[in-house]
Parts: structure tokens; C-alpha cells; sequence
């Protein structure tokens, strides 16, 4: 460890046990090439499939004492971008539902009109992710446009865009990023329900 500034740097050595460093994260061009380096494996995860996100939601409801069908479990397995977080949050907003308008059973129909009611469509966009393609295809005639343009006119950090929006969006084939800037692909048009 260094301590100190410029001249008066001194390191200082420490005695640490062996142990095992696990690193994680979506950003890994940003990692210095030395730090990666170091790392014995590097690999990258995987989305879930919808089957087995299906078994994570069955799951969680029967953690949650929650009555849920197979079907259901499978709608919301389909909306959930194959992550289980994702699923599990929605799994909660849907229990609510099915509580408060049903006798608590989550079944497809139920499921289905839980997700349209929470703005999730068929293939797992929020109402963020759709404004971004309408903004695109509105607002730029499809594009290209920038980031930064585009993330003023979503009112969004260009970062969270980036970062939060986008990825989703290049995985399914929405968008494209090119060197012009992004652009939407007849993939979008389709799911927003225009003819290009």
C-alpha cells in the first residue's frame, strides 16, 4: 500500500492470508489492462433461458406463499430480459395484483394483464425503453442521433441511456449504435407497431 504524496510516498507492506477475489461488472473495456490481468478467469454470464427463469419464478412464489400457476410463472419468466431479479420484482407487483383485483392466484391471464397494467410488453421494454424508440423514430425519423441529443430529449443522463437503456435494446436488435450515432432497426419499427 502507498501512503502519502509525490516525495514523501512510502509503501507499506501487509501480511494478508490467501484469499480468493471475485470481480464483477458490465463496464470491463474500462478496467486497466494490468488489473485485468490479474484475474486467473475471466468470463462472461450469460442471460437466463425462459424455462429457466420460469423454475426461478415458481420458486420464489412458493418462498413467498404465493399460488401461482405454470403459466403464469412462464408470462412472467417472458417479460423479465432473462434476469431473476427482474422477474422476482415483477413476481411482487403481480401478487399485489392478483391480491387486491383476483383471490391471489397468479395465473396467465392475470400475470398477462399485471405486466400490460405495469407497462412491460411481450418482449420485457418499459415505458422508458419504448420512449427511447419513439424518440428515435419520431423525433429523428429513425436516426442516427447522437447520445447526448437523444438523452436531452429523453430528459435522461447520457450515461443512464447508456448504461441503463440501451444494452436491452442493442441485445434485442432494436437499435443500432453506429458511428453516425443510433439508429433504429425495422426490429423497432415492428414491436412499436409502424411500417418503415
Amino acid at each position: 500500500v502507498l501512503l502519502g504524496k509525490e516525495s514523501s510516498t512510502r509503501s507499506l507492506r501487509l501480511e494478508l492470508p490467501h484469499f480468493t477475489l471475485i470481480g464483477a461488472t458490465t463496464r470491463a473495456g474500462l478496467l486497466s489492462a494490468p488489473l485485468r490481468d490479474r484475474f486467473g478467469i475471466i468470463s462472461k454470464l450469460e442471460f437466463y433461458k425462459k424455462e429457466e427463469l420460469t423454475k426461478i419464478v415458481l420458486r420464489s412464489a412458493k418462498v413467498l406463499s404465493v399460488p401461482i400457476e405454470e403459466d403464469g410463472a412462464k408470462s412472467i419468466a417472458m417479460r423479465s430480459r432473462g434476469t431473476p431479479r427482474l422477474a422476482n420484482r415483477l413476481l411482487r407487483r403481480i401478487r399485489d395484483f392478483a391480491d387486491v383485483k383476483y383471490e391471489g392466484v397468479i395465473t396467465k391471464d392475470v400475470a398477462e394483464e399485471s405486466l400490460d397494467l405495469l407497462n412491460v410488453d411481450k418482449l420485457g421494454l418499459d415505458q422508458n425503453d419504448r420512449a427511447y424508440l419513439t424518440a428515435i423514430v419520431d423525433k429523428y425519423s429513425g436516426g442516427p442521433v447522437g447520445l447526448e441529443t437523444l438523452a436531452v430529449s429523453l430528459g435522461e443522463d447520457s450515461g443512464t441511456v447508456e448504461d441503463m437503456i440501451e444494452p436491452y435494446l442493442l441485445l434485442q436488435g432494436l437499435i443500432d449504435r453506429t458511428k453516425r450515432g443510433r439508429v433504429a432497426t425495422e426490429s423497432a419499427y415492428r414491436h412499436l407497431g409502424l411500417v418503415q
